[in-house]
């Protein structure tokens, strides 16, 4: 009798684990597995069905998001506008731009940074008097893209502007402005940029032997023969080694802009050996 009630007791033990299985398979691992699969399904369904914004749509987002929204829509604009064929050529859009940009002044500097540069990249040289009618009241923090956006209009008006700047003493605004003259490449620029490649911060020599080289003025060539060299760029702990090769690809265009045999053998070296191939290419390119 014992044994009987034993094994009825073990398959009770047995039956009731099942059971217990059963209900919390039924009750939580199947509602849990459903769950999730509508969660997916229903992400699947906006990822699919969801409207790419517009230019129009990040505006409306700069002008009344909240204070993370407006800088990040504003900063989605200025990647946007890279794009020729994403730019507007409604007379409303360059309005609302300019109004959005005016308005920015009391807030989130990346906003006005963003916009400044949204503008600059449309090229269109109704944004010349917004960017620069208050430049000189502009904050320190806001000069660089301001400067920047001016630079990519190519307006010839702001060289007299940009030149004032290149005395600034921020030597990133310095930087900022010598690349923005090389843009707009404005003879009055010349002489200016010339004495700047005396300048005590590496980067605005830098910026301005090559800007001087767009402008068809080799008086920066030896700067740019010592840029095509990969050795001296690593003497200086800040450029890392993306903005060695940004530095690299820079001079290698300088640099084929003059025919000369010494300037040529550093390309030459440079489609060799560089360690970075989208050089090695670019200097190969070059010689051909």
């Amino acid at each position: 009798m014992k044994k009987k009630t034993r094994i009825r007791k073990g398959r009770n033990n047995k039956e009731g684990n099942s059971l217990k299985r059963m209900m919390m398979h039924s009750f939580i691992v199947i509602p849990f597995i459903i769950a999730v699969s509508c969660a997916m399904l229903v992400a699947a369904i906006r990822l699919l069905t969801r409207e790419k914004q517009t230019v129009y749509d990040l505006l409306e987002d700069v002008k009344v998001g909240g204070a993370t929204k407006r800088w990040q829509s504003a900063f989605e604009l200025s990647k946007m506008l890279v794009n020729p064929g994403l730019i507007p050529e409604e007379e409303s859009f360059t309005q609302e731009m300019t109004s959005t940009f005016r308005k920015s002044k009391q807030d989130d500097p990346r906003v006005r940074q963003y916009i400044a540069l949204a503008m600059g990249r449309t090229g269109k040289a109704t944004f010349f008097e917004p960017l620069t009618e208050d430049l000189l009241n502009e904050k320190q923090e806001n000069l660089p893209a301001v400067i920047y956006a001016i630079g990519m209009l190519k307006d010839q008006r702001g060289a007299a502007l940009l030149n004032q700047f290149l005395n600034h003493p921020d030597a990133r605004i310095r930087s900022i402005t010598v690349v923005a003259l090389g843009n707009i490449a404005h003879p009055s620029s010349i002489d200016r940029l010339r004495k700047v490649l005396y300048d005590a911060e590496p980067n605005v020599q830098w910026g301005a032997a090559i800007s001087l080289a767009k402008m068809g003025d080799g008086t920066g060539k030896p700067i740019i023969l010592k840029m095509l060299d990969r050795e001296y760029l690593s003497a200086f702990p800040e450029v890392d080694s993306e903005e060695q090769n940004y530095l690299l690809l820079s001079a290698i265009e300088a640099a084929s802009l003059f025919d000369e045999p010494e300037l040529n053998a550093e390309l030459l070296r440079l489609s060799k050996t560089d360690s970075n191939m989208k050089v090695r290419s670019a200097a190969l390119e070059k010689l051909k």
